[in-house]
């Protein structure tokens, strides 16, 4: 039986304190509600959608992250043609003197090209077609075939345009640039020397601008690149509000290419004054990649010198500087070549210490960016070198692997010859992959 004094006190402590019950109801009320949200939270990060009113929630939900929209495929198309049209005039200029560039070169081709077929060419110039034209043939081709008709395929779409543009050039189409500048000086040394030739070539053909012209346009082309890409560039940034990032940011880095490429065209030419080298061809060293001054202690001459440094995708060469000449000095081919490097200096061995050893001293910026390239052509000849490795293993295998008896001679004229120009086959043990992937170790140290 309930007691009723009990429930009379318990009465009286409600009448004395109404605020409690309800109180306790609203708090687990409360309670309830978040482990809702928590449960609808939790539901949300797994990918599940549930809504809830947070208006007079005393424990709205944590924000999320605002993910910008995707530019709908309508509005980037007219982004596109607002870009485009902004930059229409500049557009045309580049593909309008593209194409009389194409056709001057081939003019020139037609006017000069054929004189080594002439009864009255001057005994001097007989043989001295690539002295004279270097490979310009070559770079007209290229233009004529790929690069012209990629620049009118884009017209449209200049994201592709810069893009397809940045592929000529990791793919090496503009180093033929290059080469034809390495070779300028002998080319404009034969054009005084048959001045009067040459201007009765012209005559004949009634060319206006004649032989000099002609050959100094490619040198002239490869300087206006960059300067239009850097209209470009100006106009894009004067109307950022219609010109998307992706477009600016593909000229910028083809702009930069370009630049680092005529940089490097450019200073092709100092190759050029390097006399008393009698060793072997200069020309013939692989891609040329960079060249800088040091100063050089020569421990095998004992003494310092000022020098100019040339690194190619083969070797590098050092010479000292002599006035306008360059006497040469050295050479360390990538496959005998040790280093140890400091943070201002770097020494520079052939296949081990005090034989043919130089340290070359310089600030750490340009210490730094030679360490670089020095590593690039170790890497670069030893990647080689493995693949060569593996590709004879390969053939070896095919050969073993054969059902009738091969009765062919092989010869590798590149590292094995005998005098009677008949080679061994050389059957070598397979390697291991862990001998496979090992190199020459080049040790480098700091201080």
């Amino acid at each position: 039986m309930d007691d009723p004094e009990k429930d009379e006190e318990q009465s009286r402590l409600q009448t004395q304190n109404p605020g409690a019950d309800l109180d306790s109801q609203i708090s687990e009320e409360a309670l309830q509600e978040r482990e809702e949200r928590s449960t609808t939270y939790r539901a949300g990060r797994v990918g599940v959608s549930q809504g809830t009113d947070t208006k007079d929630d005393p424990l709205p939900p944590r924000k999320k992250k605002k993910i910008p929209p995707a530019v709908p495929e309508e509005v980037e198309i007219e982004l596109r043609d607002k870009s485009d049209k902004c930059v229409h005039p500049i557009l045309e200029e580049l593909i309008k003197t593209e194409e009389a560039y194409v056709n001057n070169l081939f003019m020139g081709i037609e006017n000069y090209g054929n004189i080594f077929q002439r009864k009255d060419l001057p005994l001097g110039l007989r043989g001295k077609k690539y002295d004279l034209f270097g490979n310009i043939e070559q770079i007209a081709e290229f233009h004529r075939d790929e690069f012209l008709p990629m620049l009118q395929r884009n017209r449209r779409d200049l994201k592709r345009l810069f893009d397809e543009f940045l592929q000529f050039l990791d793919q090496n189409c503009f180093y033929g640039y290059v080469i034809f500048t390495m070779n300028k000086q002998k080319s404009l040394k034969l054009c005084d020397l048959y001045k009067n030739y040459f201007t009765s070539i012209r005559l004949e053909r009634d060319d206006k601008l004649g032989i000099n012209s002609f050959l100094v346009q490619p040198i002239q082309r490869m300087a206006r690149y960059p300067l239009l890409l850097t209209q470009f560039i100006n106009t894009f940034f004067k109307n950022r509000d219609i010109v998307m990032k992706p477009l600016i940011e593909s000229c910028c880095r083809l702009e930069k290419r370009l630049r680092f490429l005529l940089t490097t065209t450019n200073e092709s030419e100092i190759i050029n004054d390097i006399v008393d080298c009698h060793e072997f061809n200069v020309y013939y060293q692989g891609k040329f990649r960079k060249v800088n001054e040091f100063q050089v202690i020569d421990h095998k001459l004992k003494r310092s010198y000022r020098s100019k440094v040339f690194i190619f995708d083969k070797c590098i060469i050092y010479t000292e500087i002599k006035g306008k000449n360059l006497i040469f000095h050295g050479r360390y081919p990538c496959e005998h070549i040790g280093i140890s490097a400091k943070t201002k200096s770097f020494t520079l061995y052939y296949e081990r210490r005090k034989q043919q050893e130089c340290e070359f001293t310089a600030d750490p910026a340009q210490i730094a960016a030679w360490l670089d390239l020095i590593r690039d052509m170790i890497n670069n000849f030893a990647n080689e070198e493995r693949q060569k490795l593996q590709e004879r293993y390969s053939r070896e295998n095919d050969h073993l692997h054969r059902k009738a008896p091969s009765f062919s001679l092989y010869r590798d004229s590149n590292r094995f010859s005998s005098d009677s120009g008949i080679g061994n086959i050389w059957i070598m043990p397979k390697p291991d992959e862990e001998t496979i992937s090992n190199r020459t170790t080049w040790y480098a140290a700091t201080s």
